[in-house]
């Protein structure tokens, strides 16, 4: 019963998260934006997903993006909270320290990772992300570090096109693998509204003592976006090592 609440009101936050942010981009509380994605997974294990976006400007050259996020499995939905706080020193840059904690329903999975990221314009319209992290779990003691790095391209003005790698080392007596995702999707706005489509495709594999073989997930869905992200980039990357190591009920 706990759980379905939980479950209920962060989807209900999820889903005021952009009416909210209209009428508080303008009350002095230094909120910019917010982004609402709701979606679906043609893997067999996923259902669907929703997650959201909030950008807040803390002074001219300091904000926090914090990430709220869903998704319904079979063996039980992942919630995932994250925030990044970060500098804009400069058009075309930024960067800052992150946070993620992350609990799964229907058993004893609790983990958490810590980490710092970076953006950074390289070319008109072209940013470039790099990330690094480290994790633990604090059910078993299984703990990670991690390294990803991203291309965001604005093709168009309402379309972005996207691509990321992320590398996580485990590294255990019981379990010692690379997990390794790689993602490609695009981004297109529906005209002369805040609402737009997206697609992408993930493929993610183990290697090492415990590989395993690789799977492709394709997600598809729609968001509402209003206002703008931090210094006028994409919002960076909540990656997530753990997820395909819980998908594969490895853990």
């Amino acid at each position: 019963m706990t759980k379905t609440l939980i479950t209920a009101t962060t989807i209900a936050t999820l889903l005021a998260l952009p009416a909210g942010a209209q009428t508080l981009t303008g009350s002095g509380l230094g909120i910019i934006g917010a982004d609402l994605r709701l979606g679906f997974s043609n893997q067999a294990l996923e259902g669907g997903y929703v997650g959201g976006t909030l950008d807040v400007a803390i002074t001219d050259y300091h904000g926090a993006q914090f990430d709220l996020q869903y998704e319904e499995r079979e063996t039980g939905g992942i919630g995932r909270l994250g925030t990044t706080l970060y500098m804009t020193p400069r058009d075309g840059q930024k960067y800052g320290l992150s946070l993620m904690l992350a609990d799964k329903n229907d058993t004893s999975s609790t983990y958490g990772q810590v980490g710092a990221a970076g953006m950074f314009t390289v070319a008109e319209n072209l940013d470039v992300e790099v990330r690094a992290g480290a994790g633990l779990s604090a059910d078993n003691d299984l703990d990670w570090i991690t390294l990803g790095a991203g291309l965001h391209w604005q093709a168009s003005a309402g379309t972005r096109i996207y691509g990321h790698y992320d590398i996580a080392e485990f590294d255990e007596e019981t379990f010692s693998a690379l997990a390794h995702e790689v993602t490609f999707g695009i981004r297109t706005e529906i005209a002369n509204t805040p609402a737009a489509v997206f697609a992408e495709a993930s493929r993610d594999w183990l290697t090492g003592r415990n590989a395993a073989d690789a799977d492709t997930t394709i997600r598809a869905g729609v968001s509402i976006s209003l206002g703008r992200s931090g210094n006028n980039q994409p919002s960076f990357r909540v990656s997530d090592p753990m997820r395909q190591i819980l998908r594969r009920g490895l853990y």
